[in-house]
């Protein structure tokens, strides 16, 4: 219980546990605000190490130790007992401010006490390269009175949480869930479960450890767990009509339809939409998150207008919702945080487009299109879109509607690579005369010569996955002389601004690389190097398996013949004359209809050329 005199406005404070590079970012990131505010900085060591110490030491204007006892509340609250100011803000050491205007803004009006609790947005990094992220709003900011306190061991929060509330417009970077390694995530996750477990058995009434326990489970994929306790707590807030289990019971359902969605439990999540369409106390933010998932079900039952009713009441939630962030705050919570984030929202457009690419209707996508973004570092579209987008490429080539979509989302180095990929999985289903098609849509495109050259690669791996195209040696050399070129020419045409990807990342470039080598030693006077080269191509691109192992049955024959030259050319050359014109002969019989007679003169001609030289055939 606090009941210091106050001698500053604001104590800014943290607990620190010993990440000496991430506490010394947090403490600088709180300067601004330390010189500008009337404040002070205070730390609580919950076991530092000496390096750490020293870094806090060098910030913090007063530091005090507190040994762990596995429970944050009791740590917060011996910082707030301690703290000397009248509001008090604090922050997590693997957090740092991004800005601080508004905080030092904030606290220099004259009403700024008139509020008693109040909080800023964390961005959780999704990865540890930071291009991707999320906003949430987090509760951080109370006035101090003897009866303010945190409780909760883990998941800690402010007490009372009435009253006079502002969310600042000021970000604190967090990587906190961004994990090197799924055994981070799994470690930190089980620190949290048994903590969480804890306090449901302390506070059986309190539905916010069974909340927060959600999306624990759901960190760690334990979806068994996660779907028995979103099923309790379902059920136990089903006729409750207090505002926080309203908000409770929208985590509760949208972890439900998680849990079906990762499971492909799609009848499943149908019925979970159709039985919550009943459900008029549910809020629209957790209702336009189950219908983000129901529409993939419905997507991918190809239930065409069904999925673009959905799309169409989710698109009503978010233009009614979406640009009110105090409206959805009133909503939100742990998944239900959720319903707008880019993923969710461009999936809604991509089924919606999808959907009626399908039914032959380029309505949905004139309309949307616009709205997928292309600019940023991380390019995210619905692979069942791009498989639609595709199809027609491949059924009309160039396309007016077809053809505006491509113009805008090729600009995009991002999309570019995504686009490619797609097709590099779904190419073989095509014919050749559907690939040309997909690549005369390519046309009056940014980079059209990098994906022309693209399709021409897929073109030649088309026709070399079907050996019977290719017959003998020296058409075999020449596809891959046209490989090798054609690679090449397409590497080069990449924008690489900003690629730090080597060549021999690209599996067309490391083969078109091995098979150059190839070219350069099967003339020469190094065959076995060129056989290793052969050897080591297969498996690179699965598609020219066929047409490269053919090569090296023909390259192995071809050294032979090559070896019966050099023994005696003139002789050589006499029976390769025979040949041509036994051959000739053999024609002309099948031709006009004595297969036999073929048939035996083929027998008599390979069986000399058997007995001279271990060959069938000196032709190649």
């Amino acid at each position: 219980m606090n009941t210091k005199e106050k001698t500053k406005l604001l104590t800014i404070g943290l607990l620190c546990c010993g990440r000496a590079d991430t506490t010394e970012r947090c403490l600088k990131s709180l300067l601004p605000i330390r010189e500008a505010v009337d404040s002070e900085i205070q730390v609580v060591d919950t076991g530092c190490s000496k390096e750490t110490r020293a870094i806090v030491d060098k910030y913090a204007d007063e530091v005090f130790e507190f040994k762990w006892i596995g429970d944050f509340a009791a740590a917060r609250n011996f910082q707030l007992d301690q703290a000397n100011g009248q509001m008090f803000l604090f922050i997590d050491d693997d957090e740092y401010f991004l800005d601080t205007e508004n905080i030092i803004k904030f606290f220099n009006e004259e009403d700024c006490l008139s509020y008693n609790i109040g909080g800023y947005y964390q961005r959780n990094y999704l990865q540890l390269d930071g291009k991707e992220y999320k906003d949430v709003e987090v509760v951080r900011m109370c006035s101090v009175t003897p009866q303010t306190h945190f409780i909760g061991k883990v998941h800690e929060y402010i007490e009372p949480s009435y009253g006079n509330a502002i969310f600042l417009d000021a970000r604190a970077g967090h990587f906190g869930y961004a994990y090197a390694s799924p055994e981070d995530n799994f470690k930190h996750s089980m620190r949290n479960i048994p903590l969480l477990k804890d306090m449901m058995d302390e506070m059986p009434e309190n539905l916010r450890w069974q909340y927060q326990l959600c999306q624990e489970y759901r960190a760690i994929k334990y979806y068994d767990e996660l779907m028995e306790i979103c099923l309790d707590g379902m059920k136990k807030t089903e006729d409750d009509s207090l505002e926080d289990a309203i908000r409770y019971r929208g985590t509760f359902v949208c972890g439900l339809a998680i849990v079906y969605e990762a499971q492909s439990k799609w009848d499943d999540l149908i019925a979970l939409y159709e039985e919550l369409e009943k459900d008029k106390r549910l809020m629209d933010m957790p209702r336009a998150m189950v219908l983000a998932y129901a529409a993939k079900a419905f997507f991918l039952k190809r239930d065409n207008k069904k999925c673009q009713q959905l799309c169409n009441l989710y698109l009503k939630i978010y233009d009614m919702l979406a640009d009110k962030p105090g409206e959805c705050f009133l909503q939100t919570g742990i998944f239900v945080n959720e319903a707008f984030d880019y993923f969710n929202y461009s999936n809604i457009l991509c089924y919606n487009m999808a959907s009626g690419l399908r039914e032959g209707d380029y309505g949905p996508l004139t309309k949307y299109y616009r709205k997928l973004k292309m600019d940023g570092p991380v390019v995210r579209v619905n692979r069942g879109f791009l498989i639609e987008i595709l199809d027609k490429c491949a059924e009309f080539g160039h396309k007016k509607e077809i053809h505006d979509v491509l113009k805008r989302y090729l600009a995009s180095k991002a999309f570019r690579v995504i686009f490619q990929s797609e097709i590099d999985g779904d190419f073989l289903k095509y014919d050749i005369n559907a690939l040309d098609k997909i690549r005369s849509a390519m046309k009056d495109t940014p980079a059209q010569t990098e994906m022309e050259l693209y399709m021409d690669l897929r073109m030649i791996e088309k026709a070399a996955s079907n050996p019977d195209n290719i017959r003998g040696f020296y058409e075999l050399i020449e596809v891959i002389n046209d490989y090798v070129r054609t690679a090449n020419a397409w590497f080069d045409s990449r924008d690489l601004s900003d690629d730090a990807r080597d060549r021999q990342d690209f599996e067309e470039i490391k083969l078109s690389d091995i098979l150059d080598s190839f070219l350069q030693s099967a003339d020469g006077e190094k065959p076995t190097e060129a056989l290793v080269a052969l050897r080591d191509a297969i498996g690179l691109r699965p598609a020219m398996d066929a047409s490269l192992a053919q090569l090296s049955k023909l390259y192995a024959n071809h050294l032979d013949i090559i070896r019966a030259r050099q023994a005696d050319e003139a002789k050589f050359d006499q029976m390769y004359a025979l040949e041509q014109q036994v051959r000739q002969q053999i024609a002309q019989l099948e031709q006009s209809g004595h297969t036999a007679d073929a048939r035996t003169t083929a027998n008599q001609l390979e069986a000399i050329l058997k007995q001279s030289y271990g060959l069938t055939s000196l032709l190649e």
